[in-house]
Formats: C-alpha cells, sequence, structure tokens
C-alpha cells in the first residue's frame, strides 16, 4: 500500500468492488433461525477453533485466528500494511497481543471498517464473505444451506445499515437448489442488494453456465431469469477450496488449484502458495469461455455479470482468442450465439482489476468501460486505491479513464450513487513499538531478493516462535 512520505489526493469518488468480510461466529450463533440451529449445525458450522462442514469435523477452515500460524491471512491487510510489511511479518515473532493488533477489527465491525475505508481512500464498498465463498458449496442438505444463507445475508444487512451510504452487502445464495436461490434473491432484492454471488465450480464439478445440460436441465435457468428480473448484477467470483469432498472415499477435482497442487507437491505436503497460483484465474477463463462461446449472454440479454477475484491482465488476449476460434470453427458451434465473444462481453460484462495490475492500466483504453477496481482488502494481497493512483499516473493513464476505471463503471453497473467522503490520503495511526519500521521493511525487502537469506531467516524466527 501506498505509504504517507506524500500526501495524494484524487478528484473523484472510489468505489471498492471486491472487499471481505471475515465471517464472523454470530452469524451462525445469533442469525441462524433458532428453529434451523440444528440442521445448520450438522450442515455448516463455525466456532472460533473451527469449521465443520457435514458434521465432518475439520473439513474446512473457517477463518478464525487458530486456522493460521502466524496471523490471520483474512484480515491481515489493513491500511498502510503493504506487502513487503506483510513478508516481514512473517518473520516477526507474535505473541496473542500482537496479532490481535494484526486482526483488523473492520472485517466483522462496521465503525471500524469506515476508518479503515477513510485510511484507506475508500469512499463506498462492496462487501464479499471468505471462507464461506471456498467451503459453502460443499453442504448436502439443501434446508441447511437455505438457513444459513438467509443468516448470512441478514447479518450483512445489518453491518451495511449502520453506515447505508458506504457499505454495501453482497448477496449469498443457496445455489444447491434453484427454487430456494431464486426465492433468496427476491427476498434480499427488497433490501436493495445490487449483487448476488456464484462460484464458477461447484463441489460436484459442474459449472453452471452449461445452459445446454446441467443448467437448463437441473434448474439454473430460472436463478439466471431472477436475476434479470430484480436487475442483480452476477458476481462470478472463484476461490481455491481445499474441503473434504461430499465422497470422501473418492478422488474429485473440485478446484483448479488441486491439480497444481498436485503437481507442484510431494505427496502429502500442501502449502497452499501453488493452488493460489492459477486456480482463480483458470476458473475465470473457463467459465467465461463457456459464457461467450455457448450464447449465453444472448439467452440472458438483460443480465449483467462481474468477474472478481480473478486479476484481468488476461483478458485482452483471452477475447482474441475467442474471436479468432468463434469464426474459425462457426460451422461446428451447436449452440448459437448472435454476437463475437468480445461484443457480448463488452456489452453485458464487468472485470475487477488489483491495484499492482500495470498490464491493465497500460491497456487502459481497452478496460475503461469495464473494469472495476478491487482492493481485496482485507486478505494478504489487499491494497489501498493510493497504490492504484499511483501505478495508474506511472503509465500515464487519462485522469477521466482513472475516474472511471475505480469508481464510474462500479456505480454504473451496480445502479449506486456516486458519494465521496475522502479526497486524499490522511496520516495512518502511530505504530506499536514492535512494529518494523519502513527503514527495516525496506532493508528486509533487498534481502529477501536472495532466497538464501529468506531460508535462513524463517528458520531463524521459526525457532523463535516456538521458544515462544
Amino acid at each position: 500500500m501506498a505509504d504517507n512520505t506524500s500526501v495524494m489526493k484524487k478528484n473523484f469518488p472510489v468505489f471498492d468492488c471486491d472487499s471481505h468480510i471475515n465471517d464472523p461466529v454470530e452469524i451462525w450463533t445469533e442469525y441462524v433461525e433458532p428453529e434451523y440451529r440444528d440442521l445448520v449445525r450438522q450442515s455448516y458450522w463455525r466456532d472460533d477453533r473451527q469449521a465443520i462442514i457435514n458434521g465432518r469435523a475439520r473439513s474446512t477452515a473457517g477463518g478464525a485466528n487458530a486456522d493460521f500460524g502466524r496471523y490471520n491471512v483474512i484480515t491481515i491487510s489493513g491500511p498502510g500494511i503493504d506487502r513487503v510489511t506483510k513478508r516481514r511479518l512473517q518473520f516477526e515473532v507474535l505473541d496473542d497481543e500482537k496479532r490481535d493488533y494484526l486482526d483488523h477489527k473492520g472485517a466483522y465491525d462496521p465503525a471500524a471498517r469506515v476508518k479503515d475505508l477513510d485510511l484507506l481512500g475508500i469512499d463506498q464498498v462492496m462487501i464479499i464473505p471468505t471462507a464461506i465463498v471456498g467451503g459453502y458449496a460443499f453442504v448436502e442438505n439443501i434446508d441447511g444451506a437455505h438457513a444459513l444463507a438467509r443468516a448470512y445475508n441478514n447479518w450483512a444487512d445489518d453491518f451495511c445499515k449502520a453506515y447505508p451510504d458506504r457499505l454495501y452487502a453482497a448477496g449469498w445464495l443457496p445455489l444447491q437448489n434453484a427454487t430456494y436461490a431464486a426465492d433468496e434473491m427476491n427476498r434480499i432484492a427488497k433490501n436493495g442488494v445490487r449483487m448476488a454471488l456464484v462460484r464458477p465450480i461447484d463441489a460436484r464439478g459442474n459449472y453452471p453456465s452449461q445452459i445446454s445440460g446441467y443448467g437448463a436441465r437441473s434448474g439454473w435457468d430460472k436463478i439466471f431469469r431472477t436475476f434479470e428480473e430484480t436487475g442483480m448484477v452476477l458476481g462470478m467470483h472463484t476461490f481455491p477450496s481445499g474441503v473434504v469432498p461430499l465422497d470422501a472415499s473418492m478422488e474429485r477435482m473440485f478446484s483448479p488449484g488441486q491439480l497444481v497442487d498436485k503437481s507442484a507437491h510431494e505427496v502429502g505436503f500442501l502449502q497452499g502458495l501453488n493452488s493460489q497460483t492459477l486456480s482463480f484465474i483458470y476458473e475465470a477463463t473457463t467459465w467465461l469461455t463457456m459464457v461467450l462461446l455457448s450464447g449465453f449472454l444472448d439467452r440472458y440479454p438483460k443480465l449483467r455479470m462481474a468477474i472478481l477475484e480473478s486479476n484481468a491482465t488476461w483478458l485482452v488476449g483471452v477475447l482474441e482468442q475467442l474471436d479468432r476460434h468463434f469464426q474459425l470453427f462457426a460451422n461446428e458451434r451447436r449452440s448459437p450465439a448472435k454476437r463475437l465473444p468480445s461484443e457480448a462481453f463488452y456489452e453485458q460484462c464487468f472485470i475487477s482489476f488489483e491495484s499492482d495490475e500495470t498490464e491493465v492500466f497500460r491497456q487502459w483504453d481497452a478496460f475503461q468501460n469495464v473494469g472495476i477496481w478491487a482492493s481485496d482488502v482485507y486478505h494478504h494481497d489487499g491494497s489501498d486505491v493510493w497504490e492504484a493512483i499511483k501505478a495508474m499516473e506511472d503509465v500515464e493513464v487519462p485522469e477521466e479513464a482513472q475516474a472511471k476505471l475505480l469508481g464510474g463503471n462500479a456505480y454504473g453497473m451496480y445502479g449506486i450513487e456516486p458519494k465521496t467522503f475522502v479526497n486524499e490520503q490522511l496520516p495512518l495511526p502511530a505504530r506499536p513499538d514492535w512494529f518494523p519500521s519502513r527503514e527495516e521493511i525496506d532493508e528486509f525487502a533487498r534481502t529477501q531478493r536472495d532466497p538464501n537469506n529468506v531460508a535462513e531467516l524463517r528458520v531463524k524466527a521459526e525457532a523463535a516462535q516456538q521458544r515462544l
């Protein structure tokens, strides 16, 4: 994230289209309806120590601090904590008090969230859950899934009501059942929800965009029609999942990250890094390829779709490839499509980008009407808007295009009135004495360029942490 060595300013409102909360236990303890708590407990339950799916203990990470070794990666990226600082903190000896300091309360408290928005340079934000994005698809009981979706949406509604001009919530849908999903979409639409989320690949290896087979026959058509009727944006949000499969006795591919993990690691040793390297992008490109080549958007001409959490640098090349093959193999297409893939995309779709995607900024003219900025706060790769503005200025993106990419496109997509709450970069609060200084962080950045140095630092840090 940009530091405070010089004060940056902006002349337009910023909307963060993909920023996260860390699903709090209150969703389960206070918002699940009492008559459904036993059922939800057997479907997807979370406490301070673990998350349990389908009654199988420790079947997935639920987002609690206990799920992580050094610090909670879901809540680490608050104001001023850039990527190098996070890497430096991996070598800090952290006790419970220090971990609590690094656990940004804005991930679950609206008042703390708004204070962080000011420091991040963000005027308004769309919040999205975290752990349930990866684990919820594996819930087997459709009534339990429905009850949990209602609980999450009710909690998110209360969270945003605290600051209704700044906080907006993406809806969560019980996609295990099309009727339940449509009913929930209609319910939350009455509360002003502007977007609902769909994961591109489910626990059974199905892509909902397969409208000629899985989608239409199983009821997904009803879901997409409801998106059109409510005017809600379809938020296609990717996530690598490490969850016990529906049938634990079977090897089942439910996330592209599994393939990378199996190739990149020795058996029985997975570190998570490689599973995230391509899985987000792979899920998004596969979904988008099926959508654009199948005529999906011609079938749902009023649908608006936002591709989230998958970067955007790859988009231009993929669209060029799809256009080429769309025409080259025109006689072999079995699904009618009236437009070139690129035409359909630019007329009905948007795609999120993050602050460090310099190649997106170099191609700003291709993204200026479809790009929507995402901080991804508070996740480990989150960033503030000042970093994005600095990166755009470095490659001379016109201010008019910056205003569209950092807010204008999102406001139009969601139908939200733009409002400005912060115009300039604010000073960060004082850090505690133990927190690495900027000089220490910069020196660490120079040191870590040598992998041997990093390995030695990690051994020393792990030894110190074990002594603690």
